[in-house]
């Protein structure tokens, strides 16, 4: 599977494409600036008219979809450009979803990236980012951010090294960090203490604001399993998502050994390889669990991420 649509809400805010002739019409929408094989708008002239519309100064959010058409090698360095070279016209801005781009459009695995670093420290009142696509991707090796409350990367296969920026980084608001660790075919390339220390960090103050820990899309989804056992991060934490991964019967057998689960509200499975036998024992823990897309005897070949190219 891969990403089909783009997204229809952001923020819980509907979401319309940004015309030049329509303007901003509705500042309780968000609006997103992308082009396509239809108009083929030039997104970086398009994202330009959108920071100069009257209306923009009402705006919370906005979100960046495909910014170059047929050329999966360009990264998105001019958008950001704009960016950086508007940040005072940009203070008020809540939330920004950027690369917003369907496997029409570009694979996930093919979306080139660079280092978001700037752009974050550029909007300190930023409370929402989300940043899609893993190649060259980073945040900055010093990232620290008073405000930002959710983090969101969605990649087919995340480098280590992101996981050692979010280890190192200062984020004392962040409620929702959501990762897509993705497979080692389309760039994972980390270890199980890469992982967990993304969310333990280098301090032990790291991340004091955790209340959902998404380790999402994952090949590794059995280990991550077992390492979450009496992990001190259930401590804080309401939901864990382990979805869309390859968690199979290894991993469920270590949720049922973990007692610090039943501290949580919430646990999200959906889309596993759990047996039956295992699924019934887990659903049967007293807290809130989504099991769906559930295939309970795979091929010994046949554990897939959910998206991964």
């Amino acid at each position: 599977m891969a990403f089909n649509d783009n997204a229809k809400k952001f923020n819980d805010q509907f979401v319309k494409d940004f015309t030049k002739e329509k303007g901003i019409q509705n500042p309780d929408i968000t609006y997103r600036i992308r082009t396509d094989w239809e108009t083929e708008l030039d997104a970086t002239q398009l994202f330009k008219d959108f920071i100069n519309d009257p209306n923009f100064s009402k705006i919370d959010n906005f979100i960046i979809g495909l910014w170059v058409l047929d050329d999966s090698t360009i990264s998105p360095s001019e958008i950001m450009q704009v960016i950086l070279d508007n940040k005072d016209k940009m203070q008020h801005i809540k939330g920004i979803f950027f690369g917003d781009i369907t496997y029409e459009e570009n694979e996930v695995s093919w979306i080139e990236n660079m280092n978001h670093g700037p752009l974050l420290q550029a909007l300190p009142n930023l409370e929402t980012y989300q940043v899609r696509g893993g190649n060259n991707l980073s945040l900055g090796t010093d990232l620290k951010h008073p405000n930002l409350k959710k983090l969101i990367i969605e990649t087919g296969g995340m480098s280590k090294n992101i996981l050692n920026e979010i280890a190192s980084a200062d984020l004392p608001k962040l409620t929702h960090l959501e990762l897509w660790l993705g497979d080692e075919g389309y760039g994972f390339d980390a270890s199980i203490e890469d992982i967990t220390n993304a969310y333990r960090g280098h301090q032990p103050d790291h991340l004091p604001s955790l209340k959902y820990l998404g380790l999402r899309n994952s090949e590794v989804a059995d280990e991550i399993a077992v390492a979450l056992i009496d992990d001190p991060v259930f401590d804080k934490i309401e939901v864990l998502d382990l979805s869309k991964g390859t968690l199979g019967n290894e991993g469920a057998e270590a949720i049922l050994k973990n007692p610090s689960i039943l501290k949580l509200q919430k646990m999200d499975l959906h889309h596993n390889y759990i047996s039956d036998e295992l699924a019934a024992k887990i659903g049967a823990l007293g807290i809130e669990i989504n099991l769906d897309d559930r295939e309970p005897n795979p091929g010994e070949y046949d554990r897939y991420v959910e998206v991964g190219e």
